[in-house]
C-alpha cells in the first residue's frame, strides 16, 4: 500500500524554502546597506574634504595671495586697515627728492623780483643778494639715443690702383646696439618683468632706435653670454655663505612644467630652472651642505639636510595653525592658542632684529616661556589621534622639533623663510605674463638675469652699469667685471 505525503511536510519544506530564500534576500539587503554606508562614509570624507579645501586661502595655507576670492581679499584688507592709517605716518621722518649738484644741471634760469614787496621800489639783477632758492624740474628730451654711424672708406692705391677699404672695429662690428642699450634691454626684461613685444615697443616707440622681436631677443641672448662669468662668481659666494634659504615655484619650458628653484644669502641669489622638484635637484642645487645653516619650508626635498642646521619657517607653520584654528572641538581651540603664540614670537622676533628688544633677553623669553607650552598645545591636539592635522604629528617627531628652534641657537638666522619667497616674487609674477621659456638656451638666460639682478640688488650696485660692463667686455674679449668684491 502506497503511503502518500502528509501535506504538512509539505507545507513545511515550501516554508523552508521561503525561509532560505527570504534570508537570502535579508543578506543581500544587509551587504547592500553595508555598501551603502560605506559609500555614505565615504562621501561625507570627501564632502569635508571639498568644503575644507573650499576655505583655504593664503592665511590658512600655501596659496599665493593672488588666489584669494574677492571675501578673502575684503577680510584681508579690512584686517590690514586696522593696523594703522593708509599713507605717511604721524612723526614719521620725511623722504624728500634729492636735489643735482650744479656740475650735473644742464640749463640754468634765474628769476629776479622786479619790485620790493615792502616799499615797492622797482629792484635790479645787482641787488640780488644771497644763496637763491633752487627748485629743479627735470624732463625727458624728445631724442632719448644717440646714433654712431660708421663709415667705412676705401682709399685708391697711387701705386697699383687697387681700393682697399677700412674695416670696422670689432666691437662695433658684432651689433647694431651699443652695449648700454643691451644692459638697458636686459634690465627692463628682469627688473620691470616687461614682455619680448613691450621692450620692442620701448626701444622703437619710446628711445625710437630701429627695433624687431627678432633683434630684442638676439640682444638678450648676448646679455646672457656676458652674464655667465657673473653668474658663476654668484655660485661660488653662495657656497661660503653662512646661512642660505632655498625655495622653489613654477615654470614652463614650452609645454613642459618646470620649477625655479633659488638659493640665496644676504650677499647674493642664485636661481636655476630644472624639470624636476625631487630630493635629487635639492642636493643639486644645494651642493655640499658644509657647515652652513638652512632655512626651508616643509617640502620633503629638503629632509636630508640636518636638523641642527635646518631651520624650518615659522610662517608657513603660522598658516598650518590658522588652518587648524578653524576646525571644530578641542582641536580648532588648540590651534587658535598656537595661531597666537605664533604671531606673537614673529612679531617680538622682527622688534629684536631690529634692535628694539635685546637679543639675548628675546632668546630666554622663547626658550621658557614660548616653547614649553608650544610643545605642549601640540601634544595636546596630539591625543586626539586623526582629528588633529598631520602637522601636529609631524611637528611632534624629534628631529623636527629640533628644526623649529634652530634659530635661537645661531645668532643671524632668521626664523622664517621669507627672503627666499620675495626673491621669487619677480619670477613668479614674469610667468603669469609670459609663456615661459621655449628653449635650454632660453632657461639659462632667465637663470642668469634673475641672479644678475638680484645680487646686484643685495651687493648695492646698479644692475644696469653691471651689464653694461659685462657686454663691453664680452665684445672686447676682456676680463668680465667683479660683481661680488
Amino acid at each position: 500500500m502506497e503511503i502518500l505525503p502528509d501535506k504538512r511536510d509539505l507545507r513545511i519544506a515550501e516554508l523552508e524554502a521561503e525561509n532560505a530564500r527570504l534570508r537570502g534576500c535579508l543578506k543581500e539587503r544587509e551587504l547592500y546597506c553595508a555598501k551603502l554606508a560605506a559609500q555614505l562614509e565615504q562621501a561625507l570624507k570627501r564632502i569635508d574634504q571639498l568644503e575644507r579645501q573650499l576655505g583655504l586661502n593664503s592665511q590658512n595655507s600655501l596659496k599665493p595671495p593672488s588666489s584669494d576670492g574677492p571675501k578673502q581679499r575684503a577680510q584681508r584688507k579690512k584686517k590690514e586697515n586696522g593696523k594703522r592709517a593708509q599713507g605717511a605716518q604721524k612723526g614719521h621722518p620725511g623722504h624728500h627728492r634729492e636735489l643735482w649738484p650744479p656740475e650735473k644741471v644742464d640749463h640754468q634760469k634765474q628769476y629776479f623780483p622786479t619790485n620790493c614787496s615792502e616799499c615797492g621800489l622797482e629792484l635790479a639783477a645787482e641787488d640780488a643778494r644771497g644763496e637763491p632758492v633752487r627748485h629743479q624740474v627735470f624732463e625727458v628730451p624728445p631724442k632719448l639715443i644717440e646714433c654712431t654711424e660708421h663709415q667705412r672708406m676705401a682709399c685708391e692705391c697711387p701705386g697699383c690702383g687697387h681700393r682697399t677699404r677700412a674695416k670696422l672695429p670689432e666691437a662695433a662690428e658684432k651689433s647694431g646696439w651699443g652695449p648700454r642699450l643691451v644692459g638697458l634691454l636686459a634690465t627692463l626684461g628682469t627688473l620691470t618683468t616687461d614682455t619680448r613685444r613691450q621692450l620692442d615697443w620701448f626701444v622703437g616707440e619710446v628711445l625710437g632706435a630701429p627695433s624687431s622681436l627678432g633683434c630684442v631677443q638676439r640682444h638678450l641672448e648676448e646679455a646672457s653670454a656676458a652674464l655667465k662669468p657673473g653668474f658663476d662668481q654668484a655660485c661660488t659666494a653662495i657656497q661660503r655663505a653662512e646661512q642660505v634659504g632655498v625655495d622653489e615655484t613654477g615654470w614652463r619650458k614650452g609645454r613642459l612644467p618646470h620649477w625655479i628653484w633659488v638659493i640665496q644669502s644676504a650677499q647674493a641669489a642664485v636661481y636655476r630652472i630644472r624639470s624636476g622638484r625631487t630630493k635629487a635637484v635639492a642636493q643639486e642645487i644645494i651642493g655640499a651642505p658644509g657647515a652652513r645653516i638652512f632655512v626651508t619650508d616643509r617640502y620633503g626635498a629638503y629632509s636630508y639636510l640636518a636638523a641642527e642646521r635646518h631651520q624650518i619657517c615659522h610662517a608657513h607653520l603660522l598658516r598650518e595653525f590658522v588652518k587648524m584654528s578653524e576646525l571644530d572641538g578641542e582641536v580648532g581651540q588648540i590651534g587658535k592658542k598656537l595661531e597666537v603664540m605664533s604671531r606673537e614670537l614673529q612679531g617680538k622676533w622682527a622688534r629684536t632684529n631690529a634692535d628694539e628688544i635685546p637679543h639675548e633677553k628675546c632668546v630666554i623669553w622663547v626658550r621658557q616661556k614660548v616653547r614649553p607650552k608650544w610643545e605642549a598645545l601640540l601634544k595636546k591636539a596630539a591625543a586626539h589621534g586623526k582629528a588633529a592635522p598631520a602637522v601636529v604629528r609631524w611637528l611632534l617627531k624629534d628631529k623636527h622639533l629640533k628644526m623649529a628652534w634652530v634659530f635661537l641657537e645661531h645668532p643671524g638666522v632668521e626664523m622664517t623663510n621669507n627672503a627666499s619667497e620675495r626673491a621669487l616674487r619677480g619670477p613668479v609674477v614674469q610667468r603669469k605674463i609670459s609663456w615661459g621659456s621655449q628653449s635650454n638656451a632660453g632657461l639659462r638666460m632667465m637663470e642668469r638675469l634673475w641672479t644678475i639682478a638680484e645680487t646686484c640688488k643685495r651687493q648695492s650696485i646698479s644692475a644696469l652699469d653691471y651689464i653694461t660692463q659685462a657686454v663691453e667686455a664680452l665684445r672686447n674679449e676682456a676680463p668680465a667685471p667683479l660683481l661680488i668684491a
